[in-house]
């Protein structure tokens, strides 16, 4: 490595390195000045024009930008000699303290604003930052800011229709620096707009869940005014954001007026109707003129309600869906709503009713990509692997959280290299290794290497650092266990009692704050109770009873199955405690009147009632009764299979003279 550049700057050490170019401290030999020098190669893969930093930054003059001082190349490079700017960069503070207070972040979004101004407003073309993001933004000791690196900075000329180099960095930068559009000034105003995001909230934009949630719903202290702010930022539409900066300062000094907005659009529409009833006579330009001035005020109410709406999906489900069904009544043609109360479905466990209602979304909008994203993961939770993984594949660029579940879904259907593809992918997202160590238990489950699998779920479950996640681990190992207990019964599992295991684990889920009302959990639990009953001789005999509560926990929780309640027949049966077997089959008739499944259960178990009285006192017909019953109410889509063993034991009373 040089140990000086151009006999004048002396190498002290590397202080950045990016993809293009390596950044030096260095000193002038003669001056003793501080310079940062950046080193940057000529030869790039992509078309990029590695002088339009300098190019740039020599003609303009603002506190928030370094100066260049020098600039000159050898073969191989080419070497700039700026500013060394002093401090940390706003990456490094939010490492430190994870969010920055809104007061705080206020004067910096407005001084940002302010340099992205003077330079949108450059002659004789605009330039474009491209990259704005935290790491890029230096606190120098007196507190103020400067933007450090230009690498990708490009003047807009209004008769090019797309950029030349489709470059940024992923999760700031807008859509359109990656497409074929061209980027321009609300290119800029998304990147701060995700760069703001990221200091109030303290969620990065690679951090789950990969989609901007409302940022009160991650910081409720913010204010309604902020939140609306951020979320015209990083619309993905350009049209759909600020359309230059004056609009997004303007916004920012006068925040308060979107605290009331949804308000102020009532209060207007009211007198905008008593206007046109009063004058319609008079003026039909009136009801035009009404309608214009109402629009701003109709689009801030509508995102206002969605906003609100996406606060209130985890704590009040009700109050999102009002406040959907008057932004629906604002533009019933958009899709953002129903889009929205898809995925307030698939949050609340709401996963049957998020799939059927995302199938009409996508019937009366078209294909909707979020909304069939928030199917795809409610398709996981369903057990329904394929439609899940076919919803996954249309997704495109997919978050971490949806790759994570994308290899669940092609592990659990047999497509084991496909799995181990994407969690390479997942790994170079850089995902956190709980939950990489999670999908490789997964993969491990998929290839049947069942001990290699428990472990990567147990380090996964230690690690987790969600209650997700940790769910997930807990399900999974129940989901291990269970197939392990089935291989126990034919004495092939590598797990020694693996349902006593499973009983013992899950037992201890259940309890946690966040699980204690999770019905998968409670159902798992049960059946891995009765399984351990049957299948681990040292189990405790209240194995059973535990089971029967579990399932009854279950139907408390709100889930109405039909095998719920045969389960539960099947235990109290087993216990021999017919009345308690009984009251399961009344409950099961009640709850589904149509079912011949109940009849068919209590004929077999009256006929064991009476195989217990002397013959003296037997008597069959009630079991006939029931028997007959079930049979009239077998419709051709019904397995038969216990209706069949209800016929061959009448059968056999009829052969022997009892019927």
């Amino acid at each position: 490595m040089l140990l000086t550049f151009n006999d004048t700057y002396e190498i002290k050490s590397v202080i950045g390195k990016g993809g293009m170019s390596t950044v030096y401290l260095a000193e002038h030999k003669r001056l003793h000045t501080r310079w940062a020098v950046k080193e940057v190669r000529k030869q790039q893969a992509a078309r990029f024009d590695f002088l339009a930093e300098s190019n740039i930054l020599k003609r303009l003059q603002h506190p928030m930008l370094p100066r260049i001082i020098d600039i000159f190349e050898d073969r191989d490079c080419i070497y700039i000699v700026e500013d060394f700017v002093e401090g940390v960069t706003l990456d490094e503070l939010l490492k430190q303290q994870k969010r920055v207070e809104e007061a705080v972040a206020l004067q910096w979004f407005r001084d940002l604003c302010g340099v992205l101004n003077y330079l949108h407003t450059q002659k004789p073309n605009p330039i474009i930052y491209r990259d704005m993001k935290p790491s890029n933004i230096m606190l120098q000791p007196d507190g103020s800011l400067k933007l450090i690196d230009f690498g990708i900075a490009r003047e807009y000329k209004q008769d090019s229709s797309a950029d030349t180099t489709y470059i940024g960095t992923k999760g700031y930068a807008a859509p359109e620096q990656f497409g074929r559009a061209q980027t321009d000034g609300r290119t800029d105003i998304y990147s701060l707009g995700v760069t703001m995001y990221h200091l109030l909230t303290g969620k990065s934009p690679y951090e789950p869940p990969y989609q901007f949630v409302p940022a009160r719903q991650l910081a409720p202290e913010l204010s309604r005014g902020i939140e609306y702010i951020l979320n015209h930022c990083i619309q993905s539409e350009p049209v759909n954001r600020y359309q230059n900066v004056d609009e997004l300062l303007h916004d920012l000094d006068h925040m308060y007026r979107f605290d009331d907005a949804w308000r102020k659009y009532k209060r207007a529409n009211y007198i905008r109707i008593a206007t046109v009833v009063v004058m319609l006579a008079a003026s039909v330009g009136l009801m035009v003129g009404g309608r214009s001035i109402m629009g701003q005020e109709k689009e801030e109410a509508y995102s206002a309600l969605l906003a609100q709406a996406s606060n209130l999906y985890k704590t009040d489900y009700d109050g999102a869906v009002a406040a959907l069904d008057e932004a629906r009544g604002l533009y019933p043609d958009r899709v953002d709503a129903d889009r929205q109360q898809t995925y307030a479905l698939y949050l609340n466990g709401m996963w049957q009713e998020c799939v059927d209602y995302g199938t009409t979304v996508i019937q009366n909008h078209g294909e909707d990509v979020q909304t069939r994203l928030s199917m795809a993961s409610a398709q996981f939770e369903l057990g329904e692997y394929e439609d899940a993984a076919e919803g996954f594949a249309q997704g495109g660029d997919l978050s971490a959280d949806n790759l994570r579940d994308y290899a669940v879904c092609l592990g659990r259907l047999g497509q084991i290299e496909e799995a181990e593809q994407t969690l390479e992918k997942l790994i170079g997202k850089g995902a956190h290794p709980d939950v990489t160590q999670y999908v490789q238990g997964e993969v491990y489950f998929a290839m049947e290497e069942y001990l290699a699998a428990e472990t990567a779920f147990l380090d996964a479950l230690e690690q987790a650092e969600s209650p997700a996640l940790t769910r997930r681990c807990y399900i999974s190992l129940g989901d291990l266990y269970r197939d392990c207990a089935a291989l126990a019964r034919i004495s092939a599992s590598p797990i020694q009692y693996p349902a006593t295991k499973s009983a013992e684990l899950l037992s201890e889920a259940v309890v946690q704050e966040g699980l204690r009302y999770d019905s998968v959990l409670w159902e798992m639990l049960a059946l891995a109770y009765f399984e351990a009953d049957h299948t681990d001789p040292s189990a405790p005999k209240s194995y059973l009873t535990k089971a029967a509560e579990c399932f009854n926990r279950v139907i408390e929780l709100g889930v109405t199955k039909e095998y719920l309640y045969s389960n539960l027949y099947t235990i109290y049966y087993e216990m021999e405690d017919y009345d308690r077997a009984e009251k399961a089959l009344t409950a099961y008739q009640e709850m589904f009147p149509e079912d011949y499944m109940p009849h068919a259960l209590r004929g077999m178990m009256l006929i064991t009632i009476e195989n217990e009285k002397p013959q003296s006192g037997r008597n069959y017909q009630p079991a006939l009764a029931e028997y007959e019953t079930a049979g009239s109410m077998i419709r051709s889509s019904d397995e038969t299979t216990y209706y069949q063993q209800l016929g061959s034991l009448i059968d056999n009373l009829k052969r022997n003279g009892w019927l």
